[in-house]
């Protein structure tokens, strides 16, 4: 896994997959690429994938200004340039990376053949910033163990999936660099790309898990009716899909992506 300089900042990354179609796997707020690690390597199989730790996130420079969403899709514009990864991309977001893939894809509606949005959180109403603000504001003064009471713990019970698995989660969760997850937090605070999802034309599928408390499923099913045609389906996972439901993921990325 090597290391670019990508828009100013020095990026960790996986480009895997010799030939096929572009896939982007863009992991969720406090995630890595790691997140897909029982993904990304199947798919690689047929598609050449490209998964990476986000700005500030995993083996990623650690930056100390403050990032926006449209930072982070220039971050991934520059690196698919850099690394030679050729359009359409065939995105898989999780949560948040929701409002980078909608972003991208208002910036270049050409360049995106298919949306598989995982427990999608895309985008932030305003009135709602102030708690992210205070929620970024805490980790950012007291570190990530403080934080994991309203942040992890409520995302990822120990219980839900394989332990091996959480345990690993958790160690990098709690690897991570508390600024730049507040930088995130902000960010995503600052961002509604809810306006995109009537305007999505390219075949889109939202994925929702059963036991996501976070981003309850019947929210998820209502935000796929404002994408024309999208498909929803509804896995054993929860809110960390990737990582808690690898299995069931899988099977539907294999059945929508295209051949």
């Amino acid at each position: 896994m090597p290391f670019i300089d990508a828009n100013g900042v020095s990026l960790h990354y996986e480009l895997a997959g010799a030939r096929g179609r572009s896939v982007v796997l863009l992991h969720e707020l406090g995630g890595t690429l790691n997140s897909w690690d029982a993904v990304a390597p199947r798919l690689a199989a047929r598609f050449r994938v490209l998964r990476y730790d986000q700005r500030g996130s995993g083996l990623s420079e650690k930056v100390r200004q403050e990032f926006s969403n449209d930072m982070l899709v220039e971050d991934f514009e520059a690196l698919a340039m850099a690394v030679g990864l050729d359009p359409p991309y065939h995105f898989v977001t999780v949560a948040a990376a929701a409002t980078q893939a909608l972003r991208f894809l208002e910036k270049h509606p050409g360049a995106v053949g298919t949306l598989v949005l995982c427990n999608p959180a895309p985008g932030v109403d305003a009135t709602r910033a102030t708690a992210l603000d205070e929620r970024a504001a805490f980790a950012m003064r007291e570190g990530m163990r403080a934080s994991l009471p309203t942040t992890l713990a409520l995302s990822y019970p120990p219980n839900l999936g394989e332990h091996a698995a959480y345990q690993a989660y958790l160690g990098r969760y709690l690897g991570n660099d508390p600024v730049c997850f507040g930088f995130a937090f902000r960010a995503l605070a600052r961002t509604n790309m809810l306006h995109m999802l009537p305007q999505i034309r390219c075949p889109a599928m939202v994925v929702a898990g059963r036991h996501d408390s976070v981003r309850p499923h019947a929210g998820s099913a209502e935000l796929a009716k404002k994408i024309p045609g999208a498909r929803f389906e509804l896995i054993e996972a929860g809110h960390f899909m990737p990582t808690q439901g690898p299995q069931p993921l899988f099977a539907l990325l294999e059945d929508f992506l295209p051949k």
